[in-house]
């Protein structure tokens, strides 16, 4: 019984062209691989195709930012760095129950005071009697000009100068009963050490002053030695005759007691004034001195007078003698901080 299945030719044309179909896609070449056409679902929407020798991809978590804690301040203060050149003068005034009403002064401060929070040294300055005299003398003088560029050449150290207006709490008789020093003493430099970042210590407080300042300079010096370390007068007036009171400087030279611990200077010029009016007295006063064992620092200088000129000319002199035992550098200071 013949079983072979009818139409024989019509089976093997099928097979045939299905070899065709599964072995020759268009555009393959031999021995290259060849793309597998994705699979439709009904509607024509591609099914993603899953390539057996590539891995499916895996969700990952976005990365977390790394947190570095921050260290919590410490005590230690980082100097802030400053590069001024130049102080400046500050205008203040206070009302004076001593003197009884306002009293200016002049504050000049040096470069980066504000940025270092140290404690500055202080030199009080005082003007002499006259016209146009007054807390703008030394500043007019160029006292802040010359404690700048010492300071910039490193000859002189960093100080606050205090210029107080003299003519506020001016002498009111012939006795020299006078409110300005008893002010000075007890209004004004307690004030200054209150509103600046001073030194506050008898070893970095110095004292001067020209012509009747000088006069006031040692009479405030010597009965007060324990404040100041310094004091100096610039063509300084010992007016014995005018000022009998037992707080002038010239009627306690003998007698004042703790002054051997002060550091003194005297100048003036060898002409005019200073030579017919000046310069009898402070010989007079040094010699008192010299009996007590003490010697003051004279200069006499030939052609000086009385005048701003002399006074502006040796101007860098004075703060280098008022300065002289200070540090130069700024670090030595204490802190204005409280505690520091």
């Amino acid at each position: 019984m013949n079983t072979r299945p009818k139409c024989p030719g019509i089976l093997f044309a099928l097979l045939a062209a299905l070899a065709v179909v599964g072995c020759a896609q268009p555009g393959a070449s031999a021995g290259q691989p060849t793309a597998t056409p994705p699979l439709s679902l009904p509607g024509g929407s591609p099914v993603a195709q899953v390539n057996p020798a590539t891995p499916e991809p895996v969700e990952t978590a976005p990365p977390t930012a790394t947190v570095t804690p921050t260290p919590p301040p410490t005590a230690t203060r980082t100097p802030i760095p400053c590069t001024d050149t130049h102080g400046e003068v500050i205008l203040d005034s206070f009302e004076s129950e001593i003197a009884g009403g306002e009293v200016r002064f002049r504050v000049y401060l040096p470069p980066c005071y504000g940025a270092t929070a140290r404690r500055y040294p202080v030199l009080y300055m005082m003007h002499g009697l006259g016209w146009n005299m007054d807390d703008a003398q030394w500043d007019r003088m160029g006292i802040d000009e010359a404690a700048d560029d010492g300071y910039a050449q490193g000859a002189l150290p960093p100080m606050i100068i205090v210029m107080p207006n003299g003519n506020d709490a001016d002498y009111s008789d012939s006795q020299g009963a006078s409110p300005f020093p008893d002010m000075m003493v007890h209004e004004l430099i307690p004030l200054v050490d209150s509103r600046y970042c001073t030194w506050a210590e008898p070893q970095a407080r110095a004292i001067g002053g020209l012509s009747r300042g000088g006069f006031w300079a040692y009479w405030i010096a010597f009965n007060h030695p324990d404040m100041f370390s310094r004091v100096g007068g610039h063509s300084p007036y010992f007016y014995q005759p005018f000022y009998p009171t037992d707080k002038n400087p010239f009627n306690v030279v003998d007698t004042a007691e703790g002054i051997e611990r002060l550091v003194m200077y005297m100048d003036h010029g060898g002409m005019g004034r200073d030579a017919i009016e000046v310069q009898p007295g402070v010989r007079s006063f040094i010699e008192h001195l010299k009996q007590r064992g003490i010697e003051p620092e004279y200069v006499v200088n030939p052609y000086g007078d009385h005048l701003e000129e002399y006074w502006a000319e040796h101007v860098a002199e004075y703060l280098t003698f008022y300065g002289a035992d200070w540090p130069r550098n700024v670090e030595e200071y204490p802190s204005c901080h409280a505690g520091g």
